[in-house]
């Protein structure tokens, strides 16, 4: 068993989702033409690229780690860093000042 590369995989699943798309038009183009059979085998096919793309999805993993907004968020109010301004002043809500960390990158 090789191992890939995610740049390999995006690849090949690029070059599925061409197929799935061409694959798609053909069954357009044979319901048109009202072949029952030919469109139950086109779709039947359209199906299982469909399935072999979602199993290349998922096995599809990015290498950068996900970003937590919402700790980032809580850890810049507790060291301060930002302040809201309603918190110091009693003004508008959705302001923000600089905390003293923050005033001392300035």
């Amino acid at each position: 068993m090789t191992v890939q590369t995610n740049e390999q995989l995006q690849d090949e699943l690029d070059a599925l989702n061409a197929q799935i798309t061409k694959q798609g038009s053909a069954v357009r183009e044979l319901k048109k033409a009202g072949d029952a059979d030919a469109v139950a085998e086109a779709v039947a096919k359209l199906q299982a690229l469909k399935i072999n793309a979602a199993e290349m999805g998922k096995s599809l993993v990015s290498d950068e780690p996900e970003f937590n907004r919402k700790a980032f968020d809580e850890l810049v109010l507790r060291k301060m860093f930002v302040v809201p301004s309603f918190e110091i002043h009693g003004g508008v809500k959705g302001l923000f000042d600089l905390g003293p960390p923050a005033c001392s990158l300035k």
